[in-house]
């Protein structure tokens, strides 16, 4: 019986190794994608190498998100000169869903849909809203879990400011 007991805890442990290191993490390559726009335009993360990106998984049912989104449209407007990429990835199944919300937000940084949560399983969100932070070289900086308020806003501020002063962290 403690032969099965301690095979079962081995496989609960290595369970747990996989999931910990399931979807993104920091100081690894960013997953690319390749997603479209509300005007149809492919934006592909590959594409954006050379530019720090903030990448936000979002939904219009998540009331963090509700709080998060026009934080991350100011920093769009403080960033976006200094070549700052913020691009929301909505999850929603209902598209109309997400274009009302960005409508009534007035939201201007890119938006893309991920209807059926493909990338949103590489990614693997821990939390709704998750933002992460990638590098000019295209590497994972920093993973922001859930949305509780400015603070969360100011790690990513911190962490991009940073990384336009030394973008080889």
């Amino acid at each position: 019986m403690t032969a099965i007991k301690l095979a079962l805890a081995g496989l609960c442990f290595a369970l747990s190794l996989g999931s910990a290191e399931a979807g993104q993490q920091v100081g690894k390559p960013a997953a690319d994608f390749a997603l479209t726009d509300a005007a149809q335009k492919l934006v592909k993360l590959g594409e954006l190498r050379g530019k720090v990106v903030l990448i936000d998984f979002w939904a219009s049912w998540c009331e963090p998100c509700l709080r998060e989104l026009p934080e991350l449209e100011k920093l769009h407007k403080q960033l976006a000169s200094r070549g700052v990429v913020i691009i929301g990835i909505n999850i929603d199944r209902e598209r109309k869903n997400a274009d009302d919300l960005i409508s009534r937000l007035k939201l201007t940084f890119t938006n893309l849909y991920d209807p059926k949560g493909q990338l949103a399983e590489v990614y693997d969100p821990p939390k709704m809203p998750t933002s992460y932070v990638v590098d000019a070289q295209g590497t994972v900086q920093l993973i922001n879990e859930g949305y509780s308020g400015p603070a969360d806003i100011a790690k990513l501020k911190k962490t991009i400011e940073q990384l336009l002063v030394s973008p080889h962290k």
